[in-house]
């Protein structure tokens, strides 16, 4: 047996509970593409066990496998022993970077962009500019012509970054309309905060309307779910116990998060930093803004968004549907929404394909496990598209272009919203 650390110890017993029943297997979208025992999450499970045990040796081989589970934790949902799967994976991949099992370009590309960019506001805010420029010198279509000529597997790649809309500022209050029930505080997130500031704005304006008070802090930071994903627990942690500090200061009763991926990473944080109290409290208060709305009640609209009747497809986000446990509170939503004839399909709940920065790390297989929901997305012929995490919405969108849809991909605080304007 090899000698564990407290870590290590921890982990492996969050292994022994896996009975290899093999109820995970259908419930995992990377082994419905590629069916590999190693691949499904039993088979995960086992050769991390046996990693921690001595019997295997943790090579690069090995950690490629590790990294091509998607951690979607739809294994969790029909998992009859309970098995943690994706933090064991997590685990793992912390295990891979301590040990440096991955290239050195995949390792320093890794920690500079996700510790040394994402981790950093400023810093991101620069890279922002940065994009900014890019995108409108005309310099972005040049290199998009250039990669699609030279290197097509790299444009493709390139093509899932969105465009940068008009930056949307946020007050640091939204004051309540009306009597006020609570003081909430909004998590914006940081990549999210750019790439789809509308949907902050959104979500602050539907919680406002419904007499909330809404305390935007200017201090708060990346959620680290990206972080803890890549096998960066240190920098997951800094950025927890940093949110915790800040948003302890706002005095809010309720920590409404818009972001699916990110939400399960909030509202994790007491497992993360594990006996702290104040962590735990913090977790106790994040919740997302359907099943926010759900619970404390809020005015169904009076007229369709934009005026006119829609058939809407919800799509589930793994870390609200599997992680969080969020599942009929955003289509119990979307139906008090007039106008909304909301449209099943088969398997909605099932990964799309994004996966934090799969897509990019992964590109081809991504792409596979995406092509299987839009066959299903495209039979239920749906005007909009409605789903809660920043990355599903940039994957669908891309599956849309590539299945030639002309369904638009929102937030369901968007769609709210717009039906409250209409009004």
């Amino acid at each position: 047996m090899r000698a564990m650390n407290a870590t290590e110890t921890e982990l492996y017993e969050k292994t022994l509970s896996c009975i290899h029943c093999g109820l995970c297997l259908p419930a995992c979208p990377a082994y419905q593409v590629a069916p590999r025992e190693s691949l499904a999450p039993r088979g995960q499970v086992y050769n991390i066990r046996a990693v921690l045990e001595g019997r295997l040796l943790l090579s690069e081989g090995l950690s490629d496998e590790i990294y091509d589970c998607l951690a979607c934790r739809g294994c969790e949902s029909v998992c009859p022993a309970g098995v943690p799967v994706g933090t064991i994976v997590e685990g793992a991949r912390a295990l891979i970077s301590e040990e440096r099992k991955e290239g050195l370009l995949e390792r320093s590309v890794k920690s500079f962009l996700l510790s040394g960019v994402l981790a950093r506001p400023r810093r991101l805010a620069l890279v922002m500019a940065f994009q900014r420029v890019y995108e409108f010198s005309g310099l972005r279509r040049l290199v998009q012509a250039f990669l699609q000529a030279i290197l097509p597997n790299l444009a493709a790649r390139e093509r899932l970054m969105p465009l940068l809309p008009t930056r949307v500022s946020l007050p640091k209050l939204f004051p309540a309309k009306g009597d006020r029930r609570k003081r909430v505080a909004l998590f914006t997130g940081c990549v999210a905060s750019h790439y789809f500031g509308n949907v902050n704005q959104a979500t602050a304006q539907v919680l406002q309307r419904n007499g909330f008070e809404v305390v935007v802090p200017s201090e708060q930071v990346c959620c680290g779910a990206l972080h803890l994903h890549n096998g960066l627990p240190k920098t997951g942690r800094r950025l927890a116990r940093q949110n915790i500090e800040v948003f302890e200061k706002a005095q809010v009763e309720a920590i409404v998060v818009n972001a699916a991926g990110c939400g399960a990473a909030l509202s994790e944080c007491g497992e993360l930093l594990h006996g702290d109290e104040r962590a735990k409290a913090f977790a106790a208060k994040v919740i997302d803004i359907s099943a926010f709305l759900l619970r404390e009640g809020f005015e169904p609209p009076s007229t369709p968004p934009g005026g006119v009747s829609l058939r809407v497809a919800y799509d589930a986000p793994c870390h609200l549907f599997h992680a969080q446990k969020v599942r009929d509170e955003p289509s119990e939503l979307l139906s008090k929404i007039p106008g909304v004839s909301l449209v099943p399909y088969r398997d909605s709940e099932r990964c799309c394909g994004s996966a934090g920065i799969y897509n990019v790390t992964h590109y081809e297989k991504s792409m596979e496990v995406l092509s299987v929901k839009m066959e299903e997305i495209r039979k239920a012929r749906p005007d909009v598209i409605v789903t809660g995490n920043p990355g599903c919405h940039i994957q669908l969108s891309e599956g849309v272009r590539r299945a030639g849809l002309a369904s638009e991909v929102v937030h369901p605080a968007v769609l709210l919203e717009r039906a409250y304007r209409s009004g």
